[in-house]
């Protein structure tokens, strides 16, 4: 019995041996297989066929055997270093210098004055109709007609004796490149006349680059009545006029006539006495009143002429650092 039962052990060992042979000679194929997947997806990726097997291609990560129509050369991207062309876009740029200045002042130039004013932030969303120039960075808002209709009343409104242009400027061409930008604006500040406003002058200043207030040229101020020649007029020539470093010519025009006037009075001569201010005034600029005009006042202001003139830059300088005399 020992013998059959070895037999039986030895069989029962040889089949189970029989079947882990199998099972390994099994496994080599399907590791084969995995790795044919992988060395064809491999050469799909690096454009390499084998002939006889069909194209991989790879979608979501997964190696997918499926025929293919298209060549390398066609599913790349085309390379093209010349620029692309840029159609419907005018070479403003290309143009000479003297035709693109004649162009600036076609859009920037007006013969009659244009009011400058920045509203502040508080006025901005009260205004209705202005517009926005970014000259300077800053909110400065187009020195064309404004109708500033808002329930502040010491919002400034354009005044009464100024006619708006009937074809207005186009201040945003500042903004249309750098150069552009460096081109026009001598164009825009220096060509016009801007008229400022009492309330609003010295914002509107303090809101330009110094270039740009370097640049005006011509300025006109209104004084509405006697009061605010010690207040508004005064602050505006000594805060924001006196930085126009090139201002040719200023314009005052007096409505309201000075009181007691006809007599000498010690109120005229307040008033009077307070256009020594325009000692701050860029020396060679000349000073041009109209309007309601008292004789004291244009003694006065014939009087800072005359000292501009006369005085060397040291000596005007240090003058505008000293008190007025008083009549």
């Amino acid at each position: 019995m020992a013998g059959p039962a070895r037999e039986r052990a030895l069989g029962k060992r040889t089949r189970r041996s029989t079947a882990a042979e199998q099972q390994e000679h099994a496994e080599p194929p399907r590791a084969s297989k995995r790795l044919r997947e992988k060395r064809e997806a491999s050469a799909g990726r690096n454009g390499q066929t084998h002939p006889g097997q069909p194209t991989t291609t790879i979608r979501n990560g997964l190696a997918t055997p499926e025929p293919s129509s298209l060549t390398e050369s066609q599913t790349s991207l085309p390379v093209d270093d010349a620029p692309l062309e840029r159609k419907d876009i005018f070479p403003f740029m290309q143009l000479p210098a003297e035709l693109r200045v004649h162009i600036y002042y076609m859009a920037l130039h007006r013969d009659t004055p244009l009011y400058l004013h920045a509203a502040r932030a508080l006025e901005k969303g009260l205004e209705d109709g202005s517009t926005a120039l970014d000259a300077d960075s800053s909110p400065l808002a187009s020195p064309t007609d404004i109708s500033a209709r808002t329930c502040r009343p010491r919002v400034p409104s354009p005044p009464p004796d100024i006619t708006p242009p009937l074809d207005p400027v186009v201040p945003t061409v500042l903004r249309l490149n750098q150069q552009i930008y460096k081109e026009a604006r001598s164009v825009l500040y220096s060509a016009n006349t801007f008229t400022l406003s009492l309330l609003s002058g010295i914002h509107t200043l303090s809101t330009l680059h110094q270039r740009s207030r370097s640049l005006i040229k011509h300025v006109i101020i209104t004084i509405p009545s006697h009061h605010d020649i010690l207040d508004g007029f005064a602050d505006l020539v000594r805060l924001g006029l006196r930085y126009c470093w090139g201002l040719k010519t200023f314009k005052i025009i007096l409505q309201a006539s000075l009181p007691d006037d006809g007599r000498m009075t010690h109120a005229t001569s307040v008033y009077a006495n307070a256009f020594h201010i325009l000692r701050w005034l860029p020396r060679g600029c000349k000073v041009v009143l109209e309007g309601n005009v008292s004789e004291v006042v244009r003694e006065v202001v014939r009087e800072e002429g005359r000292l501009q003139s006369v005085l060397d830059e040291a000596g005007y300088a240090k003058r505008q650092h000293q008190m007025p005399e008083r009549h």
